[in-house]
């Protein structure tokens, strides 16, 4: 990999003193990274001791830096020939940013100018401030996207699965898809089946983000899909414990899944689409982390968040959400996930709302035909074995084969069900399996009449073989 300082990428030899100016700087300016371990010539130094860097990073950013920058800085590592770097990875915040310690002054403020962090000038500052107090809220509708002519296809297929008629020649400004000046807006962009917002599930080895395991992109579609697409994703994590220590035996999932639903969905309506990331979540071995980005709307309390009070981030949004049967105006989800996880699972940042979801293995046991990743185990013709969710259990159930699959082959039965024209890559990405394990599971499948490739290798599709 080749080094080059620029406007978006900054070099450091060592973590010093002036990191956290550097920080600072692109919080209040654009994204970037910082490579700790580099010099300004783009020589690779490494750092001496790996892990001991990236926890001083972590403190620096979380101790000297206000406001909260949680979710817009992402610590990592990565190795160059035989020496280690640490990457920082900055995104651009909606508020003013600053030295702890110097506070709003222009010896704790500072903005990317090139290569540099130039001190902000006092005027700066308080114009700054001022329009982080007094930002314009815009809404989807309003903003003209990027994008070029879009399709709605997903859209138009749940808005008619839920009852409602759709009038092709007044669709776009029905369902307000367009500007003023007839332009598509940031709600066409997300409605559309094809689009540029990347949403990601990603996997870490342990408790923390020091491992990562896989990164799952769902996004770059419609986000009705990516709803539905990570919702059964993780549902299909959603491991089965069984306690044999008593009569009847009893049986539970690792978390909460109306919760989840509730929490996923809401992470994906209240979002800041205008200003901040997209949603995303994080799976760790003893949890899940759902973020969403933006915070509470303007005017409602944690008090009324959590008591249900019924008021979108995104009312356009909400409306589709609500016109394709997905969620209703009821106000019950947050109540949802309170009573499951306590009011303790939500975590209010400077940047958004994260939602925990904890992953409960304690007391029973996990059945144990086979494992991915040590999080799903069971068979699927144990009949005391919960479905992975409706559509892919029924597709699953009414194969010929009475044989036992593991779970690998089930998550690839499930990825077949949703979508037959899926590559072997695509289905790596959405199970968490290789692209080797996936052809000999495609193959194992083949073998036992389960599943009939039709068409051409390039431009066929796989289907599931039923009784």
């Amino acid at each position: 990999m080749k080094f080059l300082e620029s406007e978006t990428t900054e070099l450091k030899r060592t973590l010093n003193k002036d990191f956290a100016k550097e920080v600072v700087a692109f919080l209040n300016t654009r994204n970037g990274i910082i490579y700790i371990g580099v010099d300004d010539n783009g020589n690779v130094l490494g750092v001496p001791n790996i892990d001991k860097t990236m926890r001083e990073v972590r403190d620096i950013i979380r101790d000297q830096i206000l406001p909260s920058t949680e979710g817009l800085c992402e610590i990592g590592s990565l190795l160059e020939g035989d020496k280690m770097v640490v990457s920082v990875k900055v995104s651009k915040g909606t508020k003013l940013y600053y030295i702890k310690k110097e506070g709003r002054s222009a010896t704790g403020c500072f903005y990317r100018d090139g290569t540099s962090s130039t001190p902000m000038s006092e005027e700066e500052i308080d114009k700054r401030q001022i329009a982080s107090l007094h930002e314009v809220k815009l809404s989807l509708v309003d903003i003209q996207s990027n994008g070029g002519d879009y399709t709605f296809d997903i859209l138009k297929i749940k808005l008619r699965s839920a009852g409602v008629d759709i009038n092709e020649k007044t669709f776009e400004r029905s369902f307000r898809l367009l500007t003023k000046e007839g332009k598509y807006n940031l709600l066409a962009e997300l409605l559309a089946d094809k689009n540029f917002y990347s949403i990601q599930v990603c996997v870490f080895n342990g408790n923390d983000k020091l491992s990562y395991s896989k990164r799952n992109n769902f996004g770059q579609q419609s986000i009705l899909q990516v709803y539905e697409d990570i919702k059964h994703y993780c549902e299909a994590l959603n491991d089965t414990y069984i306690d044999d220590s008593s009569l009847p035996r009893r049986k539970k999932k690792m978390f909460d899944n109306e919760a989840f639903e509730e929490a996923w969905v809401n992470a994906l309506i209240h979002n800041d689409w205008i200003h901040g990331n997209p949603p995303s979540i994080y799976w760790y071995q003893d949890r899940m982390e759902i973020m969403s980005y933006g915070g509470l709307k303007e005017g409602l309390s944690k008090e009324d968040f959590f008591d249900g009070v019924s008021d979108p981030v995104n009312k356009d949004l909400m409306d589709v959400f609500v016109q394709c049967d997905i969620v209703d105006r009821s106000g019950h989800g947050v109540p949802k996930v309170v009573k499951a996880y306590g009011r303790e699972a939500f975590r209010f940042l400077g940047v958004g709302i994260m939602v925990t979801i904890p992953f409960d293995k304690k007391g029973f046991i996990s059945k144990a035909d086979g494992t991915i990743n040590g999080t799903i185990n069971g068979t699927i013709n144990d009949k005391e074995n919960d479905t992975i969710n409706g559509e892919a259990s029924d597709t699953i159930s009414g194969t010929k084969s009475s044989k036992t699959l593991s779970e690998a082959e089930k998550l690839i039965m499930y990825a077949i069900s949703l979508n037959g024209r899926l590559t072997r890559k695509e289905m790596s990405g959405q199970t968490n399996l290789s692209e080797r394990t996936v052809s000999r599971i495609l193959a194992s499948l083949q073998d036992k009449g389960l599943i009939v490739r039709v068409g051409s290798r390039k431009k066929g599709e796989w289907k599931t073989r039923t009784k």
